[in-house]
């Protein structure tokens, strides 16, 4: 018999996470997670599926003190949110969302081609390109830009750049990531996730944790205008967050963008994401899109 049951217990909490978790993806990782959680943390609403005494799915909720709903654990930078499942039962998946929930209910950024939450209103989309085709960066343009006048007019950009400019690619200083953040917020204002001391350490607790890190400035005429941090996880190159001072160079960010496909394409990675939204510059890189989706009850 299935029986769900609320679990509060931090301790109690990531033991079921780990359990059930297949961390598939970065976002699927606690620790990870628990970067964001801990710098700002909330009640937990974990429930849990049991059958008998075993847990077998598990949906990982948070009180949101300021918007007074549940919310999917740490989702404020995360997307790619889903429950998860012990093999066999992921069938629980609509249960989950049947319960009689103490407060409202607000999860951003739900990933999945089930039935169920293809179903859901849709929220956004992450967007990504498969790199694992591509030998060079010059293959990526061939597939993303079909059109000839297209295609050599956005390479132009970066031939003008290395003509006008002496330019140089800094790889994994990571002491450039304050200035990376400084940018981000120049470049994004309140729709930038790092507007606070909070938001911010989370990014340097993250780099605590043993993972493939990779940190890129690009240098143009010796002054640092342009920066990045990504990770590489389970094969896909996940291109986090970015910075560029365009008041100077406007084209810093795309030539920097460039470096980083570049990289995840000679590093072996399938995936190159950009993560969620398309931040006004996405679409132009005509890159693909999953879509995410957004649950709610009672708001």
């Amino acid at each position: 018999m299935i029986e769900i049951k609320l679990i509060q217990d931090l301790e109690k909490a990531k033991e079921i996470w780990n359990q059930l978790s297949k961390n598939e993806t970065l976002y699927d990782r606690w620790d990870v997670r628990y970067c964001f959680y801990k710098n700002a943390p909330a009640p937990l609403y974990f429930y849990v599926a049991y059958d008998g005494v075993e847990p077998v799915a598990l949906l990982p909720l948070q009180y949101s003190p300021k918007g007074n709903y549940l919310e999917f654990l740490a989702e404020s930078f995360i997307e790619g949110n889903h429950p998860f499942f012990k093999s066999g039962y992921e069938y629980l998946l609509p249960e989950l969302f049947k319960i009689d929930w103490p407060h409202p209910v607000q999860i951003f950024d739900l990933d999945g081609i089930d039935e169920f939450t293809s179903a859901l209103p849709l929220e956004d989309y992450v967007y990504y390109t498969d790199v694992s085709k591509f030998k060079n960066f010059d293959d990526y343009l061939l597939h993303a830009f079909p059109n000839g006048r297209k295609r050599y007019n956005f390479k132009r950009l970066f031939t003008i750049l290395e003509k006008e400019h002496v330019l140089e690619i800094i790889r994994d200083d990571f002491s450039g990531l304050e200035a990376l953040m400084d940018l981000n917020v120049k470049n994004f204002g309140d729709e930038s996730y790092l507007n606070t001391k909070v938001e911010r350490q989370a990014f340097f607790d993250l780099l605590q944790l043993p993972l493939d890190w990779k940190m890129m400035a690009l240098a143009v005429d010796g002054h640092k205008l342009a920066y990045s941090l990504s990770v590489i996880y389970n094969q896909v190159y996940y291109y986090l967050i970015v910075g560029s001072d365009i008041s100077e160079v406007k084209d810093a960010f795309k030539y920097l963008t460039k470096a980083n496909m570049e990289l995840a394409i000679n590093s072996g990675a399938k995936i190159f994401d950009c993560s969620l939204g398309d931040c006004n510059w996405k679409q132009y890189w005509h890159l693909d899109k999953k879509p995410q989706y957004k649950f709610e009850k009672n708001i």
